[in-house]
């Protein structure tokens, strides 16, 4: 390869191009004419890669176009023949993946048939045949361009309108979608960008193509990029390699705040040793290729913890003042001032913080009571790759071929303190095989069917062992990580065809989808309790000096709470079998979430004159709900949108939220059941593209588009459907209430008279820890007056399916000497968004005499509580007195009574309005208790459908 030729192959890298069916093949078409530029009809084309034994055959219409759709990527010979005419052979015609390429013949002179003239074909850099944009990167540059640990995925960032977070032209980063060979292998469940669970590695990868805007009908799964990846395949010609890569230590620099905490340097030792090889078989037949690569890394990471102070774990607090003086409070300042039991420092405690390390970073913790301590921990890794793919050409109308792969990876992760086992350890099995059949069933018919399995087998292993107190904001003492297992096979069936006809190229296709999602979860198997202080009536009030800064308290809470040992917040997690027996505390929570998707499109590529082209296509999706196999699924007695709306009006009405209703959960096989989310069946999209390319072939026209086909102008608009199914069932993963049942004491009922202390690490006070429910349904979630309270989420079961519609246009101009320049306008407008919102918030209370909310009545009364206002200077608020007119005195009114419960909760009105409205304390409201908390829930969430936004951009390319 020549030095010219690598840097055309790296700038590549920002060519705007387009998709075509089948989502791993491309086409290749154009004109044919004579000398004079008169069509030539009923000539003959053959395309052939000589080195994999694949040949076609077409001829040209009346129009003198000629098509071949549903070609394998590689480099072709394009040989023409015509009566009259030398035949006319062009060489080297690369055809990247999804990227259909124009190449006009011209015959040259009527000569004897015996007589050839061979060209080569010239990179084509303009669109002229539709709007989509991105880029597609062949084996070169691949296999040349540096990238970390030979990771082909970071490429991918180099796209325009592309951010590191893998968010692509104003997109969600999680509606990516990536193939391999034609075969789905994105992570159903998380979705992380351009990310494929079957590692691609770079000495295996053909070339791949990123669809960043309006892909085409044919593809667009989602609303993301598409990235479409092809693996290599043998030829008649073999091929080997054998490589060793190395990085160490001595190309990397420490962190700076490594080095500010005296830190030293961590290792950084990566070794990737790997193999391939390809070739015939059978000559012109059967071909392989094979690959083997292994990442070992014997490195180092940087971690940081929080860790009590010195000062602390002696028994000192510190805090400042309202003057800003550093005050401390030892332990006999804590034992007579401050802990209203007059216990002072938990021994417990002080035992545990001083088997902590000392700290070592003060640029982490709160500054005063809590600091950071950095150290570097061994970071092992092992991957094993292996990657095999047989070509088959049973005739030049028929082929087939196999991709297998199969990964087995170890790592693992880093422990919670120096000289202690790791904290966890991941495990990964992933296998992966696709089969395609491409056929020639009719001079302008083709076919491309393809099965794939794409399997996910992943398991993250932890050493907690037992329930525990946790510190609220200093790491846990000892690692808590719990383990998880998954296994997420998915299927996949596809066939396109292709039909040309005159100016058409009419695609219809379909895609099947089989997804299960099973695991085993330790995430909620053990119960926990915490120090926090926003769950003591007062929020610590009673616990606080006089002078403490407002700005201050929040570390002072902390800090004090964890010394004293409060414990205030029990935290019970039960999971129940089917038939409702409880599980042990420990045992993990087994779901299997399945669900299928359906996909079919149209598309035509219409060629209404030689310069202009109009796609045009549909693509509908059929997404029926995701749901749990084995019926661990849940449903509500009220829809759960329809229960927030009716909450809203009732609070718009002045009336109580008891109207509202308690929520009973349901099993799936109850009749009145629902699906977590509805079946939408109406989700089609239409796509449209328009490209131009003017003749230009004198005068200013020329000079301003270069001639004919240099100049391209493209526009486009698509809309395009969000993928739901999988990443929204970790919400029901282990949170299905009366299967995974969550049980909290409730908030605001506990000082730090009456709350527990601590006595050790597993030792969770039994008062806190709320029995297990009677299992079986239907269940209702007890009121907080029955001593439990609820933070849970759900999905709104009418959630609608989430679209966005992108738009574009474009001007791309190709220059002498390789140069070419695009300016493009990239718009996306997003609808339906989900949001993940909070149902059982307190409402916006309207009273209906004064026409006043409860936002506004609390706004005035927190200014007053904010500027200490005495009480006898608090003025009548509407809201206040009208709903708690029973509050008033002979010598206060309610206003003022209500000022006094909120005065005793700065910058807490939350818990304020608890006291008042769900505990009735000093009394209830007009309408009783729960006129604006529910009293059943503390923070219901669910994700819901919203409104979107809108995202605009203009982009610059210019390539050489």
């Amino acid at each position: 390869m020549t030095k010219k030729t690598f840097t055309l192959l790296l700038c590549t890298l920002l060519v705007s191009v387009w998709p075509a069916a089948g989502q791993q093949l491309t086409q290749l078409s154009g004109v044919v004419t004579d000398p004079t530029g008169a069509v030539i009809p009923n000539a003959t084309l053959v395309l052939e890669d000589a080195d994999r034994g694949l040949r076609r055959e077409t001829t040209s219409d009346s129009q003198g176009r000629y098509a071949f759709p549903q070609v394998q990527p590689g480099t072709y010979k394009l040989t023409g023949k015509a009566a009259g005419f030398a035949e006319v052979i062009v060489n080297n015609i690369a055809l990247l993946v999804n990227t259909p390429t124009t190449v006009n013949v011209q015959f040259e002179k009527v000569g004897a048939v015996a007589e050839t003239v061979s060209v080569s074909a010239e990179t084509v850099q303009v669109n002229t045949i539709d709007a989509s944009m991105g880029n597609a990167i062949g084996s070169m540059p691949i296999l040349q361009l540096p990238s970390f640990a030979r990771n082909v995925t970071r490429l991918l960032q180099l796209q325009p309108g592309v951010t590191v977070f893998g968010n692509v032209n104003g997109g969600k980063s999680d509606q990516g979608n990536v193939t391999l060979d034609g075969i789905d292998v994105n992570d159903q469940m998380e979705r992380t960008a351009f990310t494929s669970v079957l590692r691609v590695t770079l000495d295996s990868v053909q070339e791949f193509r990123t669809t960043t805007t309006n892909a085409n009908a044919d593809q667009g799964r989602s609303s993301g990029a598409q990235v479409s990846l092809v693996t290599k395949s043998g030829s008649n010609d073999w091929h080997g390699s054998a490589y060793w890569y190395h990085r160490n230590t001595a190309t990397a620099a420490n962190d700076f705040f490594n080095n500010l905490s005296g830190v030293k340097r961590p290792k950084l030792l990566i070794n990737l040793p790997g193999a391939s090889a390809g070739g015939p078989i059978r000559k012109n037949k059967l071909f392989f290729f094979l690959n083997w690569e292994q990442r070992n890394d014997r490195s180092e990471a940087n971690v940081s913890r929080t860790v009590p102070s010195e000062l602390l774990r002696q028994g000192v607090v510190q805090y400042r003042n309202r003057d800003g003086q550093l005050v401390r409070l030892g332990a006999q300042d804590i034992r007579s001032r401050i802990d209203p039991r007059g216990i002072g420092p938990n021994p417990a405690v002080l035992q545990l913080f001083n088997t902590y390390p000392a700290p070592n970073d003060f640029t982490l913790g709160d500054g005063l009571n809590i600091q950071g301590f950095r150290f570097v921990a061994p970071l092992q890794l092992r991957w094993n790759t292996y990657t095999a793919r047989f070509d088959y050409a049973v005739n030049a109308k028929h082929n087939l071929f196999f991709r297998g792969q199969l990964q087995n990876d170890r790592s693992t992760g880093s422990p919670q303190f120096p000289g202690e086992q790791p904290n966890n350890a991941s495990l990964a099995n992933a296998k992966g095989l696709a089969i395609g059949y491409n056929a020639v069933l009719g001079p302008n018919i083709f076919s491309n069917f393809r099965y794939g399995i794409t399997r996910l087998s992943r398991e993250t292993t932890g050493i907690q062992s037992a329930s525990a107190v946790s510190f609220r904001n200093i790491n846990d003492r000892y690692g808590l990580t719990t383990g998880i297992s998954r296994q997420l096979p998915l299927h996949q069936f596809g066939e396109d065809m292709n039909w040309t006809k005159g100016s058409h190229a009419f695609q219809f296709g379909a895609i099947f989808r089989f997804i299960s999602n099973q695991s085993n979860n330790f995430g909620r198997s053990f119960h926990s309790a915490s120090t926090n202080v926003s769950w003591l009536r007062g929020t610590g009030a009673d616990i606080q000096p006089p002078d403490l800064a407002p700005s201050d308290r929040t570390a002072y809470n902390d800090a004090m709470m964890a010394l004293l040992g409060i414990v205030s917040l029990g935290t019970a997690r039960y999971n129940y079998t089917i038939d409702g027996k409880v599980l042990p505390v420990g045992a993990p929570i087994s779901r299997d979430f399945r669900n299928e998707e359906y996909e079919m499109y149209f598309q035509d590529t219409w060629r209404m004159k030689r310069n202009l082209t109009l796609t045009y296509g549909l693509r509908w999706s059929l997404m029926p709900p995701i749901h749990e196999a084995n019926g661990v699924q849940i449903s509500t007695n009220i829809p759960m949108g329809q229960w927030f709306n009716q909450r809203g009006a009732l609070a718009d009405q002045g009336k109580s939220q008891e109207e509202a209703g308690r929520i009973i959960f349901i099993s799936k096989n109850d009749p009145k059941a629902r699906p977590i989310y509805p079946f939408r069946k109406r989700n089609v999209a239409p796509r449209f593209a328009i490209a131009w390319s003017p003749d230009a072939e004198k005068g200013l026209s020329r000079l301003l588009f270069g001639g004919a086909g240099k100049t391209s102008i493209r526009a486009g608009w698509g809309m395009f459907y969000d993928v739901i199914g999988q990443p929204l069932s970790r919400t029901y993963d282990t949170s299905a209430f009366g299967f995974a049942s969550t049980l909290s004491n409730p908030s605001g009922q506990l000082t730090a008279v009456n709350a527990p202390r601590f006595t050790g690490l597993n030792n969770l006070p039994p008062e806190l820890i709320r029995p297990a429910l009677p299992g079986g349904f239907p269940i209702q979630f007890p009121a907080s007056g029955a001593g439990s309270f609820a933070i849970t989420n759900t999905i709104d079961d009418g959630l609608q399916m989430p679209y966005t519609m992108n738009m574009n246009f474009s001007i791309g101009r190709e220059f002498g000497k390789g140069w070419f320049l695009q300016g493009s306008y990239v718009g996306r407008q997003s609808r339906r968004s989900l949001m993940n919102r909070d149902l059982a918030m307190p409402t916006n209370m309207t009273d209906p005499q004064s026409g006043q909310t409860y936002f506004e009545a609390a706004s005035l009364l927190a200014q007053q509580v904010n500027s200490n206002t005495p009480v006898a200077n608090v003025g009548r608020i509407p809201f206040f007195e009208n709903f708690f007119n029973n509050f008033r005195t002979a010598s206060e009114t309610a206003t003022q009574q209500v000022y006094r419960v909120a005065r005793f909760y700065p910058n807490d009105f939350t818990s304020a309005l608890a006291d008042i409205d769900e505990f009735c304390d000093p009394d209830c409201g007009r309408l009783g208790a729960n006129m604006m908390m529910n009293p059943q829930f503390s923070a219901l969430s669910a994700w819901s459908s919203i409104a979107g936004g809108n995202y605009h951009a203009l982009q610059w390319t210019l390539r050489k």
